[in-house]
């Protein structure tokens, strides 16, 4: 589990901080990232009332 998260935060790096990721890393990142926030997205959409 540790070693996943040690990839997971070199991934992070090489996207945000180096901007020299591949295709891989870019997938985790994406992948980790737009769930969460589409879940906020779609829970807040739908607490607005009409």
């Amino acid at each position: 589990m540790e070693h996943k998260l040690n990839n997971f935060k070199a991934d992070l790096y090489n996207v945000f901080v180096e901007g020299n990721a591949n295709g891989i890393q870019l997938a985790r990142v994406f992948v980790v990232l737009a769930i969460p926030v589409a879940l906020i997205c779609f829970i807040g959409l739908h607490s607005v009332k009409y």
